[in-house]
């Protein structure tokens, strides 16, 4: 069995948390959106495996496929972008769009397979869990040497359907990292959005990340 690093970890906790999107339409509720999600994919890698180990591109296109239309990106993008995202013009915003959602797929399909049966936990909702049409999730991951991984889902009820919209991984939010790395490369190239999103990565350091950030 292979070893999950936390970098590895946080890797397998993307792509599960890309899985959600070709289920969130098939439970009401959304602890049963993840608990759904997660089974459909970790069942999708056993039987795959082979495939997905050797042909990166394949694994590429799993992720892809389990993203569909459903994850509402534009709200992601507008989120990352921040304060950058109404002074960006139509296409710059959807350029970005579509650079960071092939950069996650690319950079987060090697992850795919680091999944061998280590057990995982999705927690039913608490009280304060769901506040009108927002929900979040929590979730733990259990690595090959047993430490616990926390993971916490957002989603937000759009027109009937549950959407993930954040991960929290290891007290880590995503959305705040990528966020605050816009804001930085702005900086960097003199806010100049089409250099930015020509140079954007989504390779985040996390071991080098403080928890709680």
């Amino acid at each position: 069995m292979k070893t999950l690093s936390l970098r590895t970890a946080w890797q397998l906790a993307f792509v599960l948390f890309f899985s959600l999107a070709s289920s969130v339409f098939a439970a009401q509720q959304p602890d049963e959106v993840i608990r759904v999600a997660v089974q459909k994919l970790t069942e999708r890698i056993d039987a795959e495996r082979e495939q997905l180990e050797k042909d990166e591109k394949y694994a590429q296109t799993v992720i892809d496929e389990e993203l569909s239309d459903l994850v509402d990106f534009r709200r992601i993008t507008r989120s990352v972008m921040g304060p950058y995202f109404n002074a960006a013009t139509r296409e710059q915003r959807n350029n970005f769009l579509e650079t960071f959602r092939q950069g996650l797929i690319n950079t987060y399909a090697t992850g795919v397979t680091m999944y061998e049966g280590q057990n995982y936990k999705v927690h039913p909702l608490g009280e304060g869990d769901v506040r009108g049409n927002r929900a979040r999730v929590q979730m733990e991951f259990f690595t090959s040497e047993g430490k616990s991984l926390p993971i916490a889902y957002t989603l937000t009820n759009t027109d009937g359907e549950w959407k993930v919209d954040n991960v929290i991984v290891n007290n880590l939010n995503l959305g705040r990292v990528f966020r605050d790395q816009f804001a930085q490369d702005m900086e960097e190239h003199g806010n100049d959005i089409d250099k930015v999103i020509s140079n954007w990565s989504v390779d985040v350091d996390v071991e080098g990340v403080k928890a709680g950030q």
